[in-house]
């Protein structure tokens, strides 16, 4: 009995890899559909790679690639797919997640992609993934071995069409006659499932997706249902030359480093948050919020005002050139005429500056060791030279007129990508050392290591997770320190932080955490939909905020996730910010 028990367990399990070392939180919306289907899902974010050990502890493994060799991030290696081989052995589940975020000028991860593609064609598993990106709803394929999912497009996200080999591979596809989005391959008694990271992420999105991927979860564990998907043929010698870049080779070791442990998926809420609420200016409580999101001109900010009131938004927030934060002639009086438009209005103003913009002090360094164009989080001139000058400024441009400015913004797109890689930097390095606790003799002699091998060793160690929880413990430090400088010279000053994605990136983490508080929460300006949700994990790390999705009028039901999942919205006016949309916005804020 013991020994079945046992079996059972390994069965319910299945192992996330993800080469992004993507913070938990991104991955709630991929874990949740596998397990409503009864696994219990185990993530290891700080190894992302197999170990041997791995072969008896689950049976299933959901493999999501990573995002090089486009921007810095681990990757697929020879002693990966080789535990992958005896997985399919074993009779294991393996579920293929590629990248297929990315636009027409700059793809992502093709890397691992093609990595997968060498894999499955050395199979023999009759799949390859394309690379032209779809953007449609996704169909269940009628009659597939995936026979209960149902029948009505889904909201898929973002694909890469599939060739198969037979129609019976097919689980899901983009239209009748369109390319399949989510296959599948018997190998011997074990089975592969191919689909996009972004497809399987879209579970939170649409009930009819949620649907989708749960009836896959569920026929994932029952091996007597696989018996009409194609099955491999014609394997070949696996051939790995000639890729975006060399694939390296990564001994899969016996176990994983006993500083890497496995966490489960989705994360519990403590209970001691779910009822806990960040205070709310009165503003913010009566109307919620209603945000336009510019870049900052002289010669735009009457239409962009008159957008504000035709529409009936509460709030401007513009980006304003570094350049113009200069203290000249030219710039006080651009201030001092934007100060008295904004005096004769009831718009709270935030202006706001692009983190990536600031570069003072040395640069990042990514975990290959190379300099990427950002500044090194944790140098001292970076914080003294630009990021509090910085913000000192925003909070003084009201001049005489203090309470013109209600807060101050900061963009942090673009360099969240680029700190997510990173964080390698001699500054950040001797600080995170610092706080591993270790002698005087190891820290000296890993002190000396050069950039381009400090990831790799702390990651063989299993040290990156207290690495990372020391620099953004840091970064809290300095951020509330400034906070506190700022508070003093505007007592009713708020913090606001815009980004498409969400912020989880060691340095956006800490200015978060740094200038948040329970009775001052910072405001939250992103695409997430799921705010109520996303603040209740940000207060477990000590993250005080409220939260502004982007708003599109024209999206069914958005009402209910502006108002109920979020405490507003914001507007991007890089569209057309026209009265008729204007209008619309006002009827349906009503």
């Amino acid at each position: 009995m013991l020994l079945v028990a046992g079996c059972q367990t390994e069965a319910r399990r299945l192992l996330v890899v993800d080469f992004t070392v993507a913070d938990p939180l991104t991955l709630e919306a991929t874990a949740a559909p596998w397990h409503a289907a009864g696994y219990r899902i185990e993530y290891r974010q700080f190894y992302p790679h197999l170990t041997r050990q791995d072969l008896s502890r689950y049976r299933t493994v959901l493999v999501l690639g990573g995002r090089e060799p486009e921007s810095a991030s681990d990757a697929l290696t020879i002693g990966d797919l080789a535990i992958l081989n005896e997985w399919l052995r074993r009779d294991g589940v393996i579920v293929l997640g590629y990248r297929s975020e990315g636009s027409s000028k700059r793809d992502v991860g093709t890397l691992d992609r093609w990595v997968m593609n060498r894999w499955l064609a050395a199979l023999g598993a009759g799949i390859t993934i394309g690379t032209e990106q779809f953007d449609a709803p996704a169909v269940p394929q009628p009659h597939s071995a995936l026979d209960n999912a149902g029948f009505a497009p889904f909201p898929g996200g973002k694909n890469l069409p599939l060739k198969v080999r037979e129609r019976g591979q097919t689980l899901a596809r983009a239209g009748a006659s369109a390319p399949a989005l989510v296959a599948a391959s018997r190998v011997g008694d074990g089975l592969i499932v191919v689909a996009s990271r972004s497809l399987l992420a879209s579970g939170g999105e649409d009930p009819r997706t949620r649907a989708f991927l749960e009836a896959l979860a569920r026929w994932t564990r029952r091996p007597a249902e696989w018996a009409s998907v194609g099955a491999a043929s014609r394997p070949a010698p696996l051939r790995l030359a000639g890729g975006p870049q060399p694939v390296l080779v990564h001994a899969p070791p016996l176990r994983p480093p006993g500083g890497a442990p496995a966490i489960a998926l989705p994360q519990p809420v403590s209970p001691s948050r779910e009822a806990e609420t960040a205070a709310a200016p009165g503003w913010i409580s009566r109307q919620g919020m209603r945000v336009l999101w510019s870049r900052f001109t002289p010669q735009s900010l009457d239409s962009l005002l008159g957008f504000v009131d035709v529409a009936a938004l509460n709030a401007l927030a513009t980006v304003i050139p570094v350049a113009a934060l200069a203290d000249t002639l030219g710039t006080r009086n651009i201030w001092k005429v934007t100060g008295q438009r904004l005096q004769a209005t009831s718009v709270r103003w935030f202006p706001a500056v692009s983190l990536v913009a600031l570069a003072q002090g040395n640069d990042e360094v990514n975990r290959h060791g190379d300099l990427t164009p950002i500044a090194c989080g944790l140098d001292s001139v970076f914080w003294r030279g630009a990021l509090r000058p910085a913000y000192r400024t925003l909070t003084r441009l009201g001049g005489a007129r203090p309470d013109v400015i209600a807060g101050v913004a900061l963009d942090l797109d673009s360099a969240m990508t680029l700190y997510r890689g990173s964080g390698f930097c001699d500054a950040d390095y001797h600080v995170g050392l610092a706080a591993l606790g270790l002698d005087g003799a190891e820290t000296d002699r890993l002190g000396a290591l050069p950039p381009a091998v400090r990831y790799d060793t702390l990651l063989e160690r299993g040290w990156l997770g207290p690495y990372f929880d020391a620099l953004q413990a840091a970064v809290t430090e300095r951020a509330s320190a400034l906070r506190g400088e700022l508070r003093r010279l505007h007592p009713e000053l708020r913090f606001a932080f815009h980004a498409t994605e969400v912020p989880t990136d060691w340095f956006s983490l800490g200015l978060l955490r740094g200038f948040s508080s329970a009775d001052a929460p910072v405001l939250l300006w992103l695409r997430e939909r799921h705010g109520r949700a996303l603040l209740q994990h940000y207060r477990d790390r000590q993250i005080f905020a409220l939260s502004a999705t982007q708003l599109n009028p024209r999206e069914p039901r958005v009402r209910a996730t502006v108002f109920s999942e979020n405490d507003g919205f914001w507007l991007d006016a890089g569209g057309a910010a026209t009265d008729s949309l204007g209008r619309l916005i006002r009827r349906f804020t009503r």
